[in-house]
C-alpha cells in the first residue's frame, strides 16, 4: 500500500504523444521533472532543429538571387514578367521552394513544440510570431505559382495548348478557396476516411514505441558520454524531418487510393473500441484529425438538418436517404399543400424569400474496386424518392423484377466496366492537374501518376489541394474525363455547328418591345438596339463587330491536347457530345448523382435527350437515377420530346366560391379563389417537332394559353393577351362579388418566371431550348383534360398513325440495346454479337398495346396496330395531314428540317400589334440618333404601301423620286405636263380652280409635292388617324386576297395588279390629254376638290382627304380599259400595245363574253338565316345522334368533314381573316359550329358553312335592326336594265350597262368587325377549337343586309349626281350602272368606282366578275348568278 501511495506521488510527464495524441503516462525525470527521458530528448532535439532551421532561414534570405536582391517591388507583387531567360528562372525557383520548404518546417517545428510538450502554457508572442511566418510562407507561395507561371509561359507559349491551359487555371486561381476554408476540408477529408488511415497510425505508434525502448536500453551510455547535448546527438531526436515525410506520404498514399492504384488496409471492426474512441478524440496535427472530432450524438442531427436544406433546394436525395426517417403521410401531405406548386411562388413573393442554386451531390464516399464491384454485381435498391406519379410496371421499359433494384451486371461487363474506371480515374487526375499553375510543369515532366507524385520538388500544401479536388471532384471534371476516355488519343469528328446570328430588323425589335417588353428583361432589347446602333454606324464593319459582341456561343478553339502523366488531354472534351459508354461510367463512378445533375452536364440536345432515353430503359445501374420521369405521366411527355420541370396541378383544390346571399342572416359577402392549372418544359429549339406542336397549342386558345422563351436569346416568341397571364386570381369582400374586381395573386410574367427558376430541380447546360409555358385557360379545372391536349397534341406534332410509332423515332437506338433474358439488364450491343435487339421486342408480335381512348372512353388492346374500334382522332390522320399541308407547306420540301418556332404573322396581326406608322416614325428617330452626321438630303424610297420612311441609301441627285402617300401616279403627272405647256383658257381655269387644281401662284395644275422638306412638313401635318387608315387598308386588302380560296382568283387579282400598275406607272409625252379634263368634269359634276387640307373622322363619310387625286385617277383608269373606242381612254388602251403591256394584250380581263360563260368556283354568298332548312338536314341528324350518345361532337365528328374544313380554316387562320378565340370550347359559350356542306350548283364539292342556330343561347342576337331590307325586297336588276334600254334607246342614244361587283371573297365580305362584335361570330371547328372571325362571315345571320347597307351608306353620299335609284342600283355586293352611252356610262361607272374605293380605301371593284361596257343582249344572256 505504501509502495502504491509513493508512485502515485512522482511527477508524470507533461508531454503528448506525437503518434496518437495521448497524454504521456511515464515518470517525469528530466527537464525538472517536466517529461521523462524519452520526451525530454525529443524536445530538445525539436529545439535545436529549430534553432537550426532559422539559422539556415536567415542564411538563405542573405543569399537570394541577383533578381530577388535586385527587385524594385516586394514579393509579393512580383510577377516574373521581365525574366526570360530559363535558367534565371530556375535559379529563383530553387530559391523559393527552398525557403517555401524551410518555412514549413519551422512552423510545424514551433507549433509541435509547443503543442505537445507545453500543451497548458498560453504564448501570445509565440502565436504572433507563427502569424508573420504563415504569412511569409502564404506569399512565398503565392511567388512560386507566379513563377510557375512565367516559367510554363517561357517554355510553353509556343504550344498550342498553353492558352486554353491557362484558362483553365485562371479559373482555378478566381475560385480558389480560402486556406482556413482548406485546412476545414482537410480535416473533414480525413475524418471521412479515418477507418483507411488506422494502418499508417498503427506503424507509427510501432515506430514511436521502438524509440522509447531505444532510449531506456541506451540511458546508462548515454549518460557517460560528455557530449550529451550536442547537436549531432540531438538530431537523431528531431522528428520533423519524419513528420513531413509523413505528411506527405499521408496525401499520396490517399491519392493513390482514391485512384485505385493503392487501396489502404481497412480498419480492423473487432479492435478494442476504447482505442477506437480515442483515435478518434486524437489531437495529433501530425495525421490532421485534431478538429475533426463530431460527437456521435450531434452527427444524426447535422445530416438530418442538411438533408432537410438540400429538399428544400430541390437538390437530388443523398445516398442515405434510407436511414432518414420519412414524415408520416399526413405530415407529407400538410407540407406539399403549403410549400409546393402555385401556393409556394406567391408565398415565397410575398416574404421576399430566396433560395440558393441546387447543389451537387455528395461525392466523397469513394469506393475501393471491390465495393464497386460489389454493387453492380448484386444491384441496388431504387430510390423512388423524388417520383409523384403512378409507376407502370410490366411494360416494355419497365419489366416485372427490375422496379424494386437495378439489374445486375454481367463479370464480363463488370471487369470491362472496372478498366475503364481505372482509367477514367487517371484521366481525371490528369485533368485536374491542369488548374494547378505550381503542378503543371511536374505533371508535363512525369511520363505516368507515380513519377509524378514521387517528385520530390513537389510542395505538400500543392498536394494537400491536390488531394481535396480528387477526393471530391465536380460532376464537370468527371463528364470530362469520361468523355477523355472514349475519344483516346485521336480527337472526335465534330459537327461544325456554328451558331448563325439571328439578326433582327430594327422593326422587329420595336415591334418585340411593344408586345412583349412587360414579359422579358430589358437585357433582349439593349442588346438588339446596340446592335442597330453598331449596323446604322458601320454597315460593312458593324455585322463583325455584332457577331462578336452579341453571339453568345463563344468561339470554338482549335482541337489540341497536352500530355500529363503521360495522358492526353484535350482541350475540348467539354464542348463534345458524350457517348452511352462514357455516361454509363459517369453513373458508376457518381453513384450518388441523380439524373437531375446529370442532364447539366448534357452539351446539347440530341445528349441529353439520348441521357433521358437510356434512363427510362433503365440502361444505367444507378439507384437515384430511375427518379427521372419514372411516373407514368411524366414518361409519356418525355418520349415525346416534352420536359417538364415546374407543374401545378391542384388548381381545382386551391379554388374556392364563397358567397353569402342576402337573404341570410349576415350581409351579403363573397369569397372567390380562382386558379389555374399549369405546365411548364422545355422542348428542343429549331425542331420540326417542337414548331408543329406549338403551332397547334396556340390554335387551342380556347382550351389553353401558350407562353414561348427562346432560351438563347430570352426572346418572347409568343404569348397570350396581357388580360389573361393570370394563374391566381380572387375577389372578396361585402356586397356582390359581380360589382368587385379581381384581384390578380399570381401571373406569368418576369416575377414568375424567377420564382420558377428557383423552385425547378434541374436546369439544362446548354440553350438549344424553348421554354414553353401552358396553362388552362378556364379556371377551376381537373388537370387531367390539359394533360390529355398536350399529350395528344404531341402525338399529332411527332405523327403518331398508330401505338407502334411512340417508338419509331428511336428505332437506331433501341437497334443497339439488348436485354439479357436473366437478368433483364439492358446493355449496348456489342459489334458482330448477334442478340436480341429492343427494337425486336418492341416489334414483337406477341406484343399487347393498351390504349386508353378518351373519346369513346373505354381501353382498347391491339397489336401495334390501330384498334378497329378507336376514334380516328386517337392518332394522326388525313385531317391532320391536309391541315399541316396548308400550316407546314416547306415541309413538302424536306419534313425534318432544322427551322424556328415563329408566331403566325400576316398583314393583320402586324396592323393589331402596331401600325406601320410608328415603326415607321421610330425607325427615322434611331436613324437620326444613331447618324448624326449622316446628310439629311439622303432619304430613303419610300413605298406607298409598307415601310414609306426606311433609308435605302437614295443619293441626292433626284435621279428617283421620293415616293410616299401623297405620290401622284406617273401618267398623271405626265399629262398634266402636258396641259401646262398648253394655253389653258380662262373657263377651264375656273373649272379647274373650282376643283381644287390650279395654282394660284402659277395658273397651272399643280403637281406633286417632291422635295424632303415639303414631305416632312406634310408627314408631321399630317393627321395622324389619316395615316393609320391608309396603313390599314393596305393590310387589310393584302390579307382579304390572302384569304381569297376562290381556285386562281389570287393569280387574276396579281394580273390586275400588274395591269393596273403598268398604266398608273407608264409615261405619256405625246397624245391627247382630253382624259385630263374628263376627270376634272367629274370632280365637278361630283362637287369635290383635290385641295382638301382636312381629314374627316366621320366612319360613313368617304371625303374630304387630301389623296382624292389619286384615288379618282385610279378609278377612272380601272374602267377605261373597258372603253377602248373612246378618245379619252386611248392612252390606257394604248398600254397593251406598248411593250411592258402586249403580255396582257390577249386577257381574259377585257374578253367579258368568254369569262361570262364561267361562273366562280365557290359557294354562294347565301347567310345560315336564309338557307333552306333541308341544307342542314345532315348535321341536324348528327347533332342528334351524338347528344343521344352522350358524346362531345368533336369527338363523332365526321372525318370526311374535318378533311375539307380545316385546311380551309388553317388558310384563313394564315392570312389572318380568323384567329384562335380566347373562348372556352363550349356551346354555351360559342354560338357557331363550322359544318362541311356541299351546294346543288357543286355537286360532290364540300366547303365551309357556319351553323349560327345557337342552340344553347351563348349569343342574345338583336331582334330588330333599324334600316333591316330581307334579301327578297331587294330591287331585281335584270327588269330595270330593261326598262332603262327600252326608254332611252334611239338613234341619238345607245344605252350600254355596267355590272360592278364590290370584292369578296367565298366566306366573308371586306368589313372589319370590331372586337365588341367578334364574339357574335365565334364558331367551333370539328376538332373542337374555338375561333373568331375578325371580318363578316357570308354566315352570319344578316350579313348580307350588312353589305347592303354599306353599298347604300356609301353611294348615298352621291345621291343626287349619280341618280341612285335610277341610274346606278344596288343589290347585295352587285351595282348595277346604266349610261346613254358609252361617254356617260365612263362618266358614272368612274364615279361608283370612286365612291366605293375611296376612304376607308380597303374596299374594291373586282374587275374580274365585273362586267363594264355592255348592251342590253349581253345582260340578257348572263346567268342569273351574275346579277344576284
Amino acid at each position: 500500500m505504501e509502495s502504491i501511495m509513493t508512485t502515485s506521488q512522482e511527477p508524470i510527464c507533461q508531454a503528448v504523444n506525437l503518434s496518437d495524441g495521448q497524454p504521456c503516462t511515464a515518470v517525469a525525470t528530466t527537464w525538472e521533472n517536466l517529461f521523462c527521458r524519452f520526451h525530454g530528448k525529443q524536445c530538445h532535439g525539436l529545439y535545436i532543429g529549430y534553432k537550426r532551421r532559422n539559422a539556415k532561414l536567415d542564411a538563405l534570405s542573405n543569399n537570394a538571387p541577383p533578381y530577388l536582391r535586385q527587385a524594385k517591388v516586394p514579393l509579393a507583387n512580383e510577377t516574373f514578367k521581365d525574366v526570360e531567360d530559363e535558367k534565371t528562372l530556375r535559379d529563383i525557383h530553387a530559391h523559393l521552394y527552398q525557403e517555401y520548404v524551410l518555412l514549413g518546417k519551422v512552423i510545424d517545428a514551433r507549433k509541435l513544440h509547443h503543442k505537445h510538450f507545453y500543451p497548458l502554457q498560453m504564448d501570445y508572442g509565440h502565436q504572433a510570431y507563427l502569424d508573420t511566418l504563415s504569412s511569409r510562407r502564404h506569399i512565398v507561395l503565392r511567388a512560386l505559382e507566379r513563377l510557375e507561371t512565367r516559367t510554363a509561359q517561357v517554355l510553353y507559349e509556343k504550344e498550342k495548348w498553353y492558352s486554353w491551359v491557362r484558362e483553365v487555371q485562371q479559373e482555378e486561381e478566381a475560385t480558389r478557396e480560402k486556406e482556413s476554408k482548406k485546412v476545414k476540408l482537410e480535416a473533414a477529408m480525413f475524418k471521412r476516411h479515418w477507418n483507411r488511415m488506422q494502418a499508417r497510425l498503427r506503424a507509427q505508434r510501432e515506430k514511436e514505441e521502438k524509440q522509447r525502448q531505444d532510449a531506456y536500453l541506451e540511458a546508462a551510455y548515454q549518460e557517460r558520454v560528455s557530449a550529451l547535448d550536442s547537436e549531432d546527438d540531438a538530431e537523431m531526436w528531431d522528428p520533423i524531418e519524419d513528420i513531413a515525410e509523413d505528411e506527405r506520404s499521408r496525401y499520396v498514399d490517399l491519392i493513390k487510393h482514391f485512384l485505385w492504384m493503392e487501396v489502404l488496409s481497412d480498419f480492423d471492426e473487432n479492435e478494442n473500441s476504447t482505442q477506437k474512441t480515442a483515435a478518434a478524440a486524437s489531437s495529433d496535427t501530425s495525421i490532421g484529425v485534431g478538429e475533426l472530432t463530431i460527437s456521435e450524438e450531434k452527427q444524426p442531427k447535422k445530416s438530418k438538418k442538411k438533408s432537410k436544406t438540400k429538399a428544400t433546394k430541390g437538390a437530388g436525395a443523398s445516398s442515405d436517404v434510407k436511414a432518414q426517417k420519412a414524415p408520416s403521410s399526413q405530415n407529407r401531405q400538410t407540407d406539399q399543400s403549403r410549400t409546393t406548386g402555385q401556393n409556394r411562388i406567391v408565398k415565397m413573393i410575398e416574404d421576399e424569400e430566396r433560395l440558393e442554386d441546387i447543389s451537387e451531390p455528395d461525392k466523397s464516399n469513394i469506393e475501393t474496386e471491390s465495393e464497386m464491384r460489389k454493387r453492380l454485381k448484386e444491384g441496388v435498391e431504387k430510390n423512388y424518392g423524388g417520383v409523384d406519379g403512378p409507376i407502370l410496371v410490366g411494360t416494355l421499359e419497365i419489366p416485372h423484377g427490375t422496379h424494386l433494384k437495378t439489374a445486375p451486371l454481367a463479370d464480363e461487363e463488370i471487369d470491362s466496366l472496372m478498366r475503364d474506371i481505372k482509367e477514367v480515374k487517371l484521366l481525371l487526375f490528369c485533368r485536374l492537374l491542369l488548374s494547378h499553375a505550381s503542378l503543371l510543369p511536374a505533371a508535363v515532366r512525369a511520363s505516368s501518376v507515380e513519377e509524378f507524385l514521387n517528385d520530390p520538388q513537389i510542395a505538400v500544401s500543392d498536394l494537400r489541394d491536390l488531394c481535396l479536388k480528387v477526393e471530391q471532384p465536380s460532376l464537370q471534371d468527371i463528364r470530362d474525363a469520361c468523355a477523355d476516355l472514349i475519344r483516346g488519343d485521336e480527337p472526335q469528328v465534330e459537327d461544325d455547328d456554328e451558331d448563325i446570328l439571328e439578326e433582327e430588323s430594327f422593326e422587329e425589335v420595336i415591334l418585340q418591345e411593344h408586345r412583349y417588353g412587360h414579359l422579358q428583361g430589358p437585357g433582349w432589347f439593349l442588346a438588339n438596339m446596340l446592335a442597330q446602333r453598331q449596323k446604322l454606324i458601320d454597315s460593312e464593319k458593324g455585322l463583325a463587330k455584332l457577331k462578336k459582341n452579341f453571339c453568345k456561343k463563344p468561339r470554338k478553339q482549335g482541337k489540341m491536347k497536352i500530355q500529363i502523366c503521360g495522358k492526353s488531354i484535350w482541350n475540348y472534351s467539354s464542348e463534345q457530345s458524350m457517348s452511352r459508354d462514357g455516361w454509363l461510367q459517369f453513373s458508376v463512378l457518381a453513384k450518388d448523382c441523380d439524373l437531375h445533375h446529370a442532364v447539366q452536364l448534357c452539351r446539347n440536345w440530341d445528349e441529353f435527350s439520348q441521357l433521358n432515353f437510356l434512363a427510362v430503359w433503365q440502361y444505367f445501374p444507378a439507384s437515384n437515377w430511375v427518379s427521372w420521369g419514372s411516373d407514368r405521366l411524366t414518361q409519356q411527355l418525355h418520349e415525346l420530346g416534352f420536359f417538364p420541370y415546374f407543374k401545378d396541378f391542384e388548381a381545382n383544390q386551391i379554388s374556392r366560391h364563397v358567397q353569402v346571399g342576402a337573404r341570410s342572416h349576415h350581409r351579403r359577402q363573397h369569397n372567390i379563389v380562382e386558379a389555374r392549372n399549369i405546365i411548364v418544359g422545355h422542348m428542343r429549339r429549331n425542331d420540326s417537332v417542337t414548331r408543329r406542336f406549338l403551332q397547334y397549342c396556340s390554335m387551342r386558345s380556347g382550351e389553353l394559353l401558350l407562353l414561348v422563351r427562346d432560351g438563347k436569346t430570352g426572346k418572347i416568341i409568343t404569348a397570350p393577351e396581357e388580360e389573361h397571364l393570370w394563374t391566381i386570381r380572387r375577389k372578396e369582400g361585402l356586397g356582390r362579388a359581380s360589382k368587385n374586381e379581381w384581384e390578380i395573386v399570381l401571373e406569368v410574367g418576369p416575377a414568375y418566371f424567377e420564382m420558377v427558376d428557383i423552385l425547378r430541380k434541374w436546369r439544362l447546360g446548354f440553350e438549344d431550348y424553348y421554354e414553353v409555358w401552358i396553362w388552362d385557360l378556364v379556371p377551376c379545372n381537373d388537370a387531367i383534360p390539359l394533360y390529355n391536349t398536350i399529350v395528344m397534341e404531341l402525338r399529332r406534332a411527332w405523327r403518331v398513325t398508330k401505338p407502334l410509332d411512340l417508338y419509331k423515332h428511336r428505332e437506331q437506338f433501341l437497334r443497339s440495346l439488348t436485354r439479357e433474358e436473366e437478368t433483364l439488364r439492358v446493355r449496348s450491343i456489342r459489334p458482330g454479337e448477334q442478340a436480341t435487339s429492343l427494337w425486336d421486342d418492341v416489334t414483337n408480335p406477341d406484343n399487347t398495346f393498351l390504349t386508353a381512348d378518351i373519346y369513346n372512353r373505354k381501353i382498347l388492346e391491339s397489336k401495334g396496330e390501330v384498334h378497329k374500334e378507336a376514334s380516328p382522332y386517337m392518332y394522326y390522320n388525313e385531317a391532320d395531314a391536309a391541315e399541316d399541308f396548308v400550316l407546314f407547306s416547306d415541309e413538302l420540301i424536306s419534313p425534318d428540317r432544322d427551322v424556328p418556332f415563329k408566331e403566325v404573322s400576316n398583314s393583320i396581326t402586324r396592323l393589331e400589334t402596331s401600325s406601320a406608322t410608328m415603326i415607321n416614325i421610330l425607325a427615322e428617330e434611331a436613324r437620326a440618333l444613331s447618324k448624326p452626321s449622316k446628310d439629311v438630303r439622303k432619304f430613303g424610297e419610300i413605298n406607298d404601301e409598307e415601310d414609306w420612311s426606311t433609308d435605302s441609301g437614295f443619293n441626292n441627285d433626284n435621279e428617283k423620286r421620293i415616293a410616299n402617300p401623297w405620290s401622284l401616279p406617273q401618267i398623271w403627272r405626265d399629262a398634266i405636263a402636258m396641259v401646262n405647256q398648253s394655253h389653258i383658257t380662262s373657263e377651264k381655269e375656273q373649272l379647274l380652280r373650282r376643283v381644287g387644281l390650279l395654282s394660284e401662284a402659277s395658273d397651272m395644275i399643280r403637281s406633286e409635292v417632291n422635295s424632303l422638306y415639303d414631305i416632312e412638313s406634310k408627314f408631321k401635318q399630317a393627321d395622324k388617324t389619316m395615316i393609320m387608315e391608309k396603313d390599314r387598308s393596305a393590310a387589310l386588302i393584302e390579307a382579304f386576297h390572302a384569304g381569297d380560296l376562290e381556285p386562281g382568283a389570287q393569280e387574276r387579282y396579281a394580273e390586275t395588279c400588274k395591269i393596273l400598275g403598268g398604266i398608273l406607272g407608264s409615261h405619256q409625252n405625246t397624245g391627247s390629254t382630253d382624259w385630263v379634263w374628263l376627270i376634272v368634269d367629274i370632280l365637278d359634276w361630283l362637287g369635290l376638290r383635290t385641295d382638301y387640307e382636312t381629314y374627316t373622322h366621320d366612319t360613313r363619310a368617304g371625303w374630304p382627304h387630301p389623296f382624292i387625286t389619286q384615288d379618282i385617277v385610279k378609278a377612272f383608269v380601272q374602267m377605261a380599259i373597258f372603253f377602248p373606242n373612246l378618245e379619252q381612254c386611248k392612252p390606257m388602251v394604248d398600254f397593251f400595245s406598248s411593250k411592258e403591256g402586249s403580255e396582257y394584250k390577249d386577257t381574259l380581263l377585257l374578253k367579258p363574253h368568254e369569262r361570262a360563260k364561267t361562273l366562280p368556283d365557290c359557294r354562294t354568298r347565301t347567310s345560315f338565316k336564309y338557307r333552306p332548312k333541308e341544307f342542314w338536314n345532315e348535321w341536324e341528324t348528327f347533332i342528334k345522334e351524338s347528344k343521344a350518345k352522350g358524346m362531345y361532337y368533336a369527338d363523332v365528328y365526321p372525318l370526311k368533314w374535318n378533311v375539307v374544313i380545316r385546311p380551309i380554316l388553317a388558310k384563313l387562320y394564315l392570312a389572318g381573316i380568323i384567329a384562335p378565340a380566347y373562348l372556352q370550347n363550349d356551346s354555351q359559350v360559342v354560338p357557331g359550329l363550322a359544318v362541311a356542306n356541299e351546294e346543288p350548283h357543286r355537286p360532290g364539292k364540300l366547303d365551309l358553312f357556319m351553323d349560327y342556330a345557337d342552340r344553347d343561347k351563348a349569343i342574345q342576337y338583336p331582334q330588330n335592326i333599324p334600316g333591316f331590307v330581307r334579301p327578297d325586297q331587294w330591287p331585281v336588276l335584270l327588269p330595270l336594265a330593261r326598262d332603262f334600254a327600252s326608254k332611252h334607246s334611239n338613234g341619238k342614244n345607245s344605252p350600254r350597262f355596267a355590272i360592278l361587283r364590290v370584292w369578296s371573297a367565298p366566306h366573308f365580305y371586306p368589313a372589319m368587325l370590331g372586337d365588341f362584335n367578334r364574339h357574335a361570330t365565334a364558331f367551333l371547328d370539328g376538332a373542337g377549337r374555338s375561333w373568331i372571325w375578325k371580318f363578316i362571315p357570308k354566315d352570319m345571320p344578316i350579313s348580307d343586309w350588312s353589305m347592303y347597307n354599306t353599298l347604300k351608306l356609301r353611294l348615298e353620299l352621291l345621291k343626287d349626281q349619280l341618280a341612285v335609284g335610277e341610274r346606278v342600283i344596288y343589290r347585295n355586293e352587285v351595282i348595277l350602272v346604266m349610261g346613254l352611252d358609252e361617254l356617260d356610262l365612263l362618266k358614272y361607272v368612274t364615279a361608283v368606282t370612286f365612291a366605293i374605293q375611296t376612304k376607308p380605301w380597303h374596299r374594291e371593284i373586282d374587275l374580274w366578275k365585273s362586267f363594264v361596257n355592255v348592251d342590253i343582249k349581253f345582260l340578257e344572256g348572263l346567268d342569273p348568278y351574275w346579277l344576284d
